[in-house]
């Protein structure tokens, strides 16, 4: 049974003042229920600190939906303005953030756990953008997931508040995917349909 909001909260919130404290793999899952205020047994569902991270994704993931969504905004508006609500709340926990990073981003088994927690942000970000297209959904969760991961690479980078490194990089890619999407659409015209094309155009 997965965690209640509730307890969500308190584990998170804990985890994230340990975490500013000290290194991530220093600090353990008896130590995050001490601070929490809750006992072991409501981290059974846990079980370890690589699912808590998960727990810690889906807590930042939430931000995502806190605003309302522009829908009269392009597609890639809307997915740059939702990342950005994610960012946003990682800002305010950057010590404990940067400190769990730490603790997988050197270990590539971890890596490739961290991936798969991105995709799921990223189908969360498709899904508050108002992604309609079942069929593509989850080619684009993968290239957006990409996206993210560097995105977040750059927030990591920061030396201010104003997340520039981190709006550049994603607006950037997010540009160059749609920009690439525009082309590959023309793509499977035959030269029978541009020619004819360009004759309905010459008659004009």
């Amino acid at each position: 049974m997965p965690l209640s909001k509730e307890t969500q909260d308190k584990i998170v919130t804990a985890a994230f003042a340990l975490a500013a404290e000290k290194p991530w793999k220093d600090i353990t899952l008896a130590q995050i229920a001490g601070q929490a205020g809750v006992s072991m047994s409501d981290l059974y569902e846990l079980g370890s600190k690589t699912t808590l991270l998960s727990e810690i994704d889906g807590w930042l993931d939430r931000a995502c939906g806190a605003e309302p969504v522009d829908m009269e905004e392009t597609p890639r508006e809307r997915i740059f303005d939702i990342a950005m609500l994610r960012f946003e709340a990682m800002e305010d926990h950057r010590e404990a953030i940067m400190s769990i990073r730490e603790g997988w981003m050197r270990r590539p088994a971890a890596r490739a756990l961290a991936a798969k927690r991105r995709m799921k942000t990223a189908q969360w970000v498709l899904t508050c953008a108002g992604e309609t297209n079942p069929m593509l959904f989850k080619a684009r969760a993968a290239v957006l997931s990409g996206i993210l991961f560097r995105a977040e690479q750059a927030w990591a980078k920061e030396e201010g508040e104003d997340f520039t490194r981190t709006m550049a990089q994603l607006d950037r890619d997010l540009r160059d995917v749609s920009g690439w999407a525009a082309r590959l659409s023309d793509f499977p015209f035959r030269k029978k349909d541009k020619k004819e094309a360009a004759e309905k155009s010459a008659a004009c």
